[in-house]
């Protein structure tokens, strides 16, 4: 088997156990799911399910690896004439609506990520590689001169990823659509990174 076909059976078997987690989740519970009824669903062995997903917490992990998948695909893509600020608005759109997408599918994950007493200290790599994204991004935008320097990049990729959680509560909590609450949050954040709102 080549590489790129052992890769997309990876992919899929990944998905199918994913799939079936979810699914349990849903139905069962988190807590309530065990990894045999997991494999048992998605037709895999126990094997199989710890070669993907290291512990059943991992399951929840996937939709994180797909975001940050879809994100730098998202980069790799882009017109070498965008602007640092247009790819940051165009990467919180992608995520917000990904979110919007698969909403049950978040709210399980928020709900079962919370209860993990890790989950805030110990951040997962694709959450830590799309804040990196986003400081490195808001650090080519604060070069051009589209973004205030008064604050470190880190300090304001911070204010901006949690701007860009709180869209995602208020959808999967269905406080409001990612519509009109995107647009005003973009405007808001605007307004805090804007360089000549803070050039004194």
């Amino acid at each position: 088997m080549t590489k790129g076909l052992r890769q997309k059976k990876n992919t899929q078997v990944k998905q199918a156990l994913y799939d079936a987690a979810m699914e349990l989740f849903r139905q069962k519970g988190f807590d309530e799911t065990s990894v045999n009824e997991i494999t048992e669903r998605a037709g895999y062995s126990r094997a199989t399910f710890f070669n993907h997903f290291r512990t059943k917490q991992g399951v929840l992990r996937l939709y994180g690896q797909r975001l940050q998948d879809l994100v730098e695909n998202l980069l790799d893509q882009a017109d070498s004439a965008t602007s640092s600020l247009e790819l940051i608005r165009q990467m919180i759109s992608v995520m917000v609506h990904e979110a919007e997408k698969n909403i049950e599918e978040v709210r399980l994950i928020c709900t079962y990520s919370m209860l993990d007493p890790n989950y805030l200290s110990n951040p997962t790599p694709s959450r830590k590689r799309l804040f990196e994204i986003l400081a490195e991004l808001v650090a080519k935008a604060q070069q051009e001169g589209e973004i205030r320097c008064d604050l470190t990049a880190t300090e304001l990729a911070m204010h901006i990823f949690f701007l860009y959680q709180g869209v995602v509560l208020a959808i999967v909590t269905d406080i409001d659509s990612s519509g009109s609450l995107l647009h005003s949050v973009w405007q808001f954040i605007l307004q805090g990174v804007n360089s000549e709102s803070h050039s004194n």
